[in-house]
């Protein structure tokens, strides 16, 4: 007997068996894979997502597994390019990309120094129920190990955007609006000093992010009607992306391809009901939205502080059901901003004669800039950058 189950041992559950486990509850933490092992994202650490890193003490474990801070940005949308950096976050400027196959394995080890028990191999299938709650789960180990039974008064579905918990618990999806973008990466060896950058144009977003051991990361989105024709010849669609922006294809070409492409169209835009008798959803399985932002991780983090919080606070002495019910309503409110840029960016419109004269103002204005790269990291909201009186000061800057 345990008293959570979390099911999904990536950012999200491994982030959240971590900190229940700190604060002293028994914690059984569930994944079909065994660690360290990679899975499809766009692993970038906005400052938020690297203050918490930091907060929770395991920041300097990225930077000893070889994942370097990075400390400037290019935001290139076609006609104008700026370079800089979101506001701090707690003191916290740099934004890291490391690989899942070492983010994940640094939160389940800090899961499991905190005292969770850490369950492999093991596919769950059903959710146990009594007296209308939930109380466990079933499964079933890889292989020909046989079969599992785990109980506890609360289970975590943490298993992502096609969870089983979510499943099984019949969660509710709302705010739902359907995949705007398909995408494709991979990992190159070689290409000397690439710096991160952001490249908007319309019908097509390239990212460049430079990650663990000396590899750069470039992920390609188009818009998911295209997905057909794009996975009919990936290579030569991807590096036609590339000669969007000047330099790049070559530089891309100076170097190694060290693994497949990975990518997907599946990618909704969506929330789910959180919350129930005995079960709780986090990560992806509770909000999924479009990665052309990468915001997913930070978001990751922020809900599981959360239902971190609720579930002390029932420990503490409230009703469980009050204090999970605030959960949802928090995170909801919390990733509002990003979900309304995601879906602003994953639309690849063509930039508008407005805003290009905005950037181009914005260009001259070092704090204007900053304010911007805080938009794009989920910090500063998008009225603040974005909004037609704000707008109207930047030109009106320029134009003094």
């Amino acid at each position: 007997m345990y008293d959570v189950i979390v099911v999904g041992a990536r950012c999200a559950g491994a982030s959240l068996a971590m900190l229940l486990a700190r604060g002293g509850h028994r914690v059984a933490l569930v994944d079909r894979a065994s660690f360290p092992s990679d899975t499809m994202s766009t692993h970038f650490l906005w400052q938020r997502a690297a203050f918490r890193l930091r907060d929770w003490g395991l920041l300097d474990r990225l930077h000893a597994r070889g994942c370097a801070p990075i400390e400037q940005i290019t935001f290139d949308v076609g006609p104008v390019q700026m370079s800089g950096i979101g506001p701090g976050v707690e003191g916290q400027t740099a934004v890291y990309c490391p690989r899942r196959t070492v983010l994940d394995t640094v939160l389940v080890e800090a899961a499991v120094e905190a005292g969770a028990e850490l369950i492999d191999g093991v596919v769950v299938d059903d959710v146990v129920w009594a007296d209308g709650r939930a109380s466990g789960v079933r499964g079933r180990r890889r292989g020909a190990g046989g079969s599992l039974s785990l109980r506890a008064p609360l289970v975590v579905g943490a298993d992502g955007l096609h969870s089983t918990v979510a499943r099984r618990v019949a969660a509710r999806v709302y705010n739902h609006h359907p995949p705007l973008t398909c995408v494709y990466y991979s990992y190159w060896s070689g290409l000397g000093d690439v710096r991160a950058s952001f490249h908007a144009r319309t019908g097509q977003l390239i990212l460049v992010w430079p990650t663990n051991d000396g590899l750069t990361c470039i992920y390609v989105g188009w818009p998911r009607r295209e997905f057909a024709r794009v996975r009919t010849d990936l290579d030569r669609s991807f590096h036609a992306a590339l000669d969007l922006v000047p330099g790049l294809r070559d530089t891309v070409a100076s170097g190694h391809r060290e693994q497949r492409f990975v990518g997907t169209a599946d990618l909704p835009n969506q929330y789910r009901t959180s919350v129930g008798p005995g079960w709780a959803l986090l990560g992806d399985a509770g909000h999924h939205k479009d990665p052309s932002t990468g915001m997913g991780i930070a978001d990751a983090f922020l809900s599981a502080d959360l239902l971190a919080e609720a579930i002390h606070s029932a420990r503490a002495g409230r009703p469980v059901d009050d204090t999970l019910g605030d959960y949802p309503r928090q995170r909801d409110q919390l990733t509002a901003n990003g979900f309304e840029l995601a879906l602003n960016t994953a639309r690849l419109a063509p930039l508008s004669n407005g805003l290009t004269a905005f950037y181009r103002a914005a260009a001259t204005q070092p704090e204007v800039v900053e304010r911007i790269f805080g938009v794009l990291g989920g910090s500063v909201p998008i009225r603040d950058v974005y909004s037609a009186p704000r707008i109207a000061s930047v030109l009106a800057q320029a134009n003094a």
